[in-house]
């Protein structure tokens, strides 16, 4: 089945629902009651009762669109249900056009979302009950959503956190990593959120719930090792660039192992990582596509050209103010340049700037470090 089932059981609702799916990409289907199926027209036509076609798209798709009673979409829906972070997103429309009610996985599935759509669609009223959305507030497991930032805490810890911002309780937030533009421009933060610059301060703040957005490995144990003991839910952005280097046919694995230890030596987390930056003549080179498929992240390839024009660069350049990491200060490094690929390739180096130039910063987080065939750099993006 496709990504969105809109299912319409009266003539008035499939009226409707013929009008939203235009509304939707090609990976929506559209189903009405036999009975009113036009000729010609991209639908499928189901014979009631419905309840079958239904629960087969609950559990099939990540959306669905029900033109039909509240009442009735309940009844329908409710022996499938599991929880939130499993449930498909349910939005459920009256056959006057009038309400597109946030029925199932409201804001964690997609509901709250999907019901905004549907209405702006159908020039309806949006119906959402969130407690996030109708106080105004954070909802903490969504935090950095649209970024992709992973949320590292068990759900009770999240729940936590999250009853603590919607019953206004004081909850922290510390950032040294990622998109800074995670809450709405022109709108003013929730009165009990509070920004702090430094781990140490939020550590001693005595707030509720503690939100860490860092790509730092032990940023939760550093928290609490500053005195912090409020409950941690740590968000992982993806801030890193590994910029990596190699001899012809070296094996995944022991680029897999630079990799990870240079991170775990330096206290970085290896789920924060985004690209892979390599030199343009290593754009084939098996064993760095093989991990960066392993790792599900993308290759980035850069010319001699443009890997040489970073170390032309003059010291000023490389002024970027020092990082934070765990709370702690580094003060980031320089490229260095090295004679033996320059002689051999003509290349100065290739982990260091590839990582700089991938990454956008002016200074590396750890610079460039060495096994048998391989070496590796890492920087941290910069972002607007």
């Amino acid at each position: 089945m496709s990504k969105t089932a809109i299912i319409a059981i009266s003539r008035r609702g499939s009226e409707l629902a013929r009008s939203l799916l235009t509304s939707f990409d090609a990976d929506a289907t559209l189903y009405l009651d036999r009975r009113f199926i036009r000729d010609g027209e991209n639908a499928t036509p189901f014979d009631l009762p419905v309840r079958p076609l239904v629960q087969h798209a609950f559990e099939s798709c990540q959306q669905l669109v029900l033109f039909m009673p509240v009442g009735a979409a309940v009844r329908l829906v409710a022996q499938r249900l599991e929880d939130k972070h499993q449930d498909p997103a349910v939005v459920c429309v009256d056959d006057g056009g009038r309400f597109a009610v946030s029925l199932v996985s409201g804001h964690t599935g997609g509901a709250d979302a999907l019901a905004g759509k549907v209405a702006s669609a159908l020039n309806a009223t949006p119906v959402i009950t969130s407690a996030s959305h109708v106080m105004g507030s954070l909802a903490v497991d969504l935090l950095g959503e649209e970024f992709g930032w992973r949320v590292e805490a068990d759900p009770q810890t999240v729940t936590r956190a999250s009853a603590a911002m919607i019953n206004g309780e004081p909850v922290g937030l510390y950032q040294e990593a990622g998109e800074p533009g995670w809450w709405p421009t022109g709108r003013p933060l929730p009165d009990n959120l509070r920004v702090y610059s430094s781990l140490d301060d939020l550590a001693s703040s005595g707030c509720a719930s503690a939100l860490l957005v860092s790509d730092a490995a032990r940023i939760a144990a550093e928290y609490s090792a500053a005195g912090g003991g409020s409950p941690v839910v740590v968000f992982r952005p993806y801030s890193l660039v590994a910029g990596m280097g190699c001899r012809k046919g070296v094996p995944a694995s022991e680029l897999e192992d630079l990799l990870a230890s240079t991170l775990d030596e330096n206290g970085l987390a290896l789920q924060c990582l985004s690209v892979i930056a390599t030199a343009d003549l290593k754009r084939e080179e098996p064993g760095i596509l093989e991990l960066a498929a392993k790792l599900g992240v993308p290759v980035r390839c850069f010319t001699t050209g443009q890997l040489n024009d970073v170390f032309e660069r003059r010291d000023e350049d490389f002024c970027q103010p020092a990082f934070q990491m765990a709370g702690k200060t580094i003060p980031g490094f320089a490229p260095t340049p090295s004679p033996a690929p320059q002689r051999l390739v003509g290349v100065a180096g290739v982990a260091e700037p590839a990582a700089l130039l991938a990454s956008g910063a002016n200074r590396l987080l750890v610079a460039k470090q060495k096994s048998a065939g391989a070496t590796v750099a890492v920087a941290r993006r910069v972002f607007s």
